[in-house]
Formats: structure tokens, C-alpha cells, sequence
């Protein structure tokens, strides 16, 4: 991933609001961008996680330097380098089960077309698959047994980390909705926008509140800048499909000021996944 991070740097300062690196001798950032090119992954993609808020919250959850540390943003600009769809299976409903093995899909696809049962080494076409069907839900609700999701891999303003936003079934629909719409304004691919990401609150058939992704376009890179942006996708390309599948991924955080900010991380509810859409996909996926 070393030629990752160097690509990170040069659009992080190509389309930058916040300036850390401004007035930094030329030197000392070509000898800062060589080192971040020591520090290989193992594999898959180190990302920053951006997480949704519960009860209906209108601020996200962004990882920090530290562990623990976190941010909570009612806005988030940046450009999106990578999206997928994904569908994951889990027999157990949301939150009823304590045990780890339960937290991973029983079947997963990281494309959202085929479907891989570990236990037994099946292969499924997602789009015939029963389990991807209407008025399957495992609570006997009229949605689908397999969770349709879709990531998001974006760059932030002024900052060479790569982030991971992960777009519940509630909000599928709509982004892959805006998505289309903000790429077909201009003919322009995800990868050359600006494009903020803001959340709106919602309330369910059964009257729980959750939260919406909203997005909007800010503006557009430069073509040099695309360019580069277009060449960290086909990097991460390579790469996404070794990044695993948990419930933990999806697991909604207490909202910034509320009484249980400080409680533990708490598991997806029916709120995410109450409602879904049908398995529609974007082009530059």
C-alpha cells in the first residue's frame, strides 16, 4: 500500500480546506512521504472508521489519532475513492446473541453479486438467492433476510488517512440514488467530486428513531488530481475483498451530548435494518 499513501498525500493537498502541512519545507515532506512508504499493511486497507450515531442522531462518529479518541462531525467533506455494494447473512437477529461467532455472516459477498457460505464452501447468486428476497426478515418484517449495504473508502480534507463509511440498508437507496445523480450532473466519476456527507433523523414503521445519509456535491478536482484519484481506486480494487465482514462494522454509537456517549458501542438495531432496497449498483463501482 506504500504507493497508496503517497497518492493519499499528494490529493490530500490538492483539494485541502484544513492546511497541516502548510508552510512544511519540501524536504521535510518528501522525507515524511517516504517514510509513511515503510510502513506496509499486512493486508486488506487500514481505514479509519466513520460510524452512524443511534436514536436518530445528526452527528458521525469519526475515529481519531488515539484509540478511543472520537470526533463527532455533523459534516463530512471529501472525495470518494472507492465504493462497493455488499451483502451479509447473519441467522441470528440484531443483538440477541452475546457470542463473537455470531457477530460474523453466516454467507457474505463483497460484491454484492456472489454469495460464500464458509461453513460449507457454497457459492450463491445474490439476486436469486432466497435468502435476498422481500418479507424474509428473520423478525418476520416485510424486508430481506441478507442485509444489502454498501462501503464507502473516502479521503478527507487536509488529512492522508483513508476512512470507511458504511452505508446501512436504511440509507442504501438514497445514496446510490445521489450518487447517480451528482455523477450524471456533470459526467464526472465519483472519484473527481467533492462531495459532503451530511445525516438527517427518521423514524421507522414501529416509531424508532434512526439516522439517514444525505449527501451533496461540493465541487470537482482538477484533472491531474482525478487522474491520481482514479489510480488509488484500481489500487484499492485489488484490495477490498480482504477486508471482513462483522456485525461489530455496523454497530451504531450513542450521539454526541446524549446520557449514553460514554456507554460501550451498541449493537446494530432494527432501526438500520428495518428498511431495504432492491440490489441496485452504481457504474465506477
Amino acid at each position: 500500500m506504500a504507493t497508496e499513501k503517497k497518492n493519499a498525500l499528494a490529493v490530500m493537498e490538492s483539494f485541502h480546506i484544513a492546511k497541516p502541512y502548510e508552510g512544511m519545507d519540501e524536504d521535510l515532506m518528501a522525507e515524511l512521504q517516504d517514510e509513511m512508504a515503510d510502513f506496509e499493511d499486512d493486508g486488506g486497507i487500514a481505514c479509519r472508521t466513520i460510524k452512524l450515531p443511534s436514536g436518530g442522531g445528526l452527528a458521525y462518529i469519526v475515529q481519531g489519532d488515539e484509540d478511543g479518541d472520537e470526533d463527532y462531525l455533523k459534516e463530512i467533506q471529501g472525495v470518494i475513492v472507492f465504493s462497493h455494494q455488499m451483502n451479509a447473512y447473519w441467522p441470528n437477529a440484531f443483538g440477541q446473541s452475546n457470542n463473537q461467532e455470531d457477530k460474523i455472516p453466516a454467507c457474505s459477498s463483497m460484491d454484492g453479486k456472489t454469495g460464500f457460505w464458509p461453513a460449507t464452501g457454497e457459492l450463491r447468486n445474490c439476486d436469486t438467492c432466497p435468502l435476498n428476497q422481500y418479507g424474509t426478515d428473520v423478525k418476520g418484517g416485510k424486508g430481506k433476510a441478507c442485509k444489502n449495504m454498501r462501503r464507502i473508502y473516502l479521503m478527507r480534507d487536509g488529512d492522508p488517512n483513508f476512512y470507511l463509511l458504511t452505508v446501512p440498508p436504511t440509507s442504501i437507496k438514497e445514496v446510490n440514488r445521489q450518487m447517480r445523480k451528482i455523477m450524471a450532473s456533470k459526467g464526472i466519476p465519483y472519484t473527481g467530486l467533492v462531495v459532503s456527507f451530511k445525516l438527517a433523523k427518521a423514524t421507522n414503521g414501529n416509531g424508532i428513531d434512526y439516522s439517514t445519509i444525505v449527501m451533496e456535491k461540493k465541487g470537482t478536482l482538477p484533472p491531474a488530481t482525478m487522474s491520481l484519484a482514479g489510480e488509488m481506486r484500481s489500487q484499492i480494487k485489488t484490495k477490498y475483498k480482504e477486508m471482513s465482514i462483522s456485525l461489530d462494522d455496523y454497530a451504531t454509537v450513542p450521539a454526541a451530548g446524549s446520557e449514553t456517549t460514554t456507554a460501550p458501542v451498541a449493537e446494530a438495531t432494527d432501526a438500520e435494518f428495518a428498511e431495504v432496497s432492491s440490489n441496485d449498483d452504481l457504474p465506477f463501482a
